[in-house]
């Protein structure tokens, strides 16, 4: 709109200096005429001029539209992602209020342990919810060819998270101290409740520890890691208890192989012997089909001669005969 004020003013202008040129000077044809295509020359460019005005107008409009679409697009992928954010921040609440509770963290905990088990090892190599003579419920027993590997699962959390949030020295010791000593409750408790060699099972145990952030504070413990070695109860992760199944299906495939492969010895075994019992036999019924086939080739042979000597005798036969016709029909001469 400033640049079509401009214009005008200048339009303006140029129709005074016409008329004060024209007061000022004789009005000859002449110069009527020259002024006349003066104002035609200006008219033109000043409508030429505002046309390019009104272009550029138009362009710098459709160009603000276009960047306020884009912008009402960006706007509204950001107000989805918040609003994702926002779930997102309510579910993970939710997971956190679930996980206040001892039971649900110990339902949490299990579930993550089936699921590991289910994605690595067969399901006749192991059993949940193994129950013992005593009545004791371990969470999780393997079966190997030695006995039962244990697997029971703890989730020591309120001290864990009372440690992360200290703001001082002083709590800090006093958290991490509590924070072991409910490590050292469970691994007790598995050490009592699920080494027993005289029920089947192996002389240690697992605890699987369901969260990797809890399991690395208990590895940094020194004094934790010598006393779970002493009890016999070794400590996993989700990551580690994966590598460990998995070391455990590679011995289980590799016992089956074996399993098969002495089955296939004991069968050729057997074959060996049904054959051996086949040897004898056979060699007497190889040795009186051979002299049968002898005694066959003998009698062809003596049935051939018999069979020649029929022919020469019929033979001589014949010529005899031909002889007598010859003596009793005598020649005539003539």
């Amino acid at each position: 709109m400033d640049l079509q004020l401009i214009l005008l003013i200048i339009l303006v202008a140029g129709i005074g200096s016409v008329i004060y040129f024209l007061t000022r000077k004789p009005k000859t044809d002449q110069s009527v005429q020259v002024m006349l295509d003066w104002m035609k020359s200006l008219q033109e460019k000043s409508d030429l001029t505002r046309k390019e005005i009104q272009d550029s107008i138009s362009s710098s409009n459709k160009d603000i539209n276009n960047r306020l679409t884009e912008a009402a697009r960006l706007f509204s992928d950001v107000q989805r992602k918040v609003g994702e954010m926002t779930e997102l921040g309510r579910s993970m609440k939710d997971v956190q209020d679930l996980l206040k509770g001892p039971k649900t963290r110990g339902i949490f905990g299990e579930d993550a342990l089936e699921m590991l088990l289910k994605q690595v090892l067969p399901q006749q190599s192991y059993q949940m919810q193994y129950r013992f003579e005593s009545g004791e419920i371990v969470d999780c027993v393997i079966r190997l060819k030695e006995g039962l590997i244990c697997v029971d699962s703890k989730f020591p959390l309120e001290n864990f998270r009372a440690l992360l949030k200290a703001e001082n020295e002083v709590d800090v010791s006093a958290f991490r101290k509590a924070f072991a000593r409910d490590v050292k409750k469970h691994v007790e408790a598995i050490a009592k409740k699920y080494i027993l060699p005289n029920e089947g099972t192996l002389d240690f145990a697992l605890m699987y520890v369901p969260m990797e952030s809890v399991f690395q504070e208990i590895v940094n413990d020194q004094e934790l890691n010598e006393y779970s070695r002493a009890k016999k109860v070794f400590i996993t992760s989700p990551n580690s208890f994966y590598n460990y199944i998995t070391t455990i299906s590679n011995v289980l495939k590799g016992a089956k192989m074996n399993e098969l492969a002495r089955q296939v010895l004991n069968l050729l075994g057997a074959l060996k012997q049904d054959s051996d019992k086949f040897t004898n036999p056979l060699g007497v019924l190889t040795k009186h089909v051979t002299n049968a086939k002898s005694t066959v080739d003998s009698v062809n042979d003596e049935f051939r001669a018999l069979t020649s000597k029929i022919d020469r005798a019929q033979t001589l036969q014949i010529e005899e005969k031909k002889q007598v016709e010859e003596i009793a029909s005598p020649k005539l001469d003539l």
